[in-house]
């Protein structure tokens, strides 16, 4: 069995600058489009875990923090790939559709 990899999506176009990757609603709309969201559990569909969003793609489970209001900024997630042949392109098309990039928390390594 592989191992799991874990990465963090950020929003950094400048070293050392961090911007939000976009508002819950925003962020939720650009992943949708790459067949990822949450299950439909808990009050807002984003799961039951207090503080914490929960979002299923294929080969990887998104964790966002935050508690489900629309305007909140998305400034990280964190990325738990499970299987890397169907999560890898539906991520770099991401990353590169939205300039965003990848980081292997591991490594302080940033890709995408």
């Amino acid at each position: 069995m592989a191992k799991k990899r874990t990465i963090v999506l950020i929003n950094q176009p400048t070293p050392g600058a961090m911007e939000p990757l976009a508002v819950l609603r925003d962020f939720l709309a650009t992943v949708g489009r790459h067949n990822i969201a949450g299950d439909g559990s808990g009050p807002t569909g984003l799961g039951v875990v207090p503080g914490m969003m929960l979002l299923f793609g294929p080969g990887c489970i998104f964790e966002v923090p935050g508690d489900g209001e629309p305007a909140t900024e998305v400034m990280q997630a964190m990325v738990s790939v499970t299987d890397e042949d169907f999560a890898w392109p539906v991520l770099s098309r991401l990353c590169k559709e939205q300039n965003w990039k990848m980081m292997d928390p591991d490594s302080g390594r940033m890709f995408g």
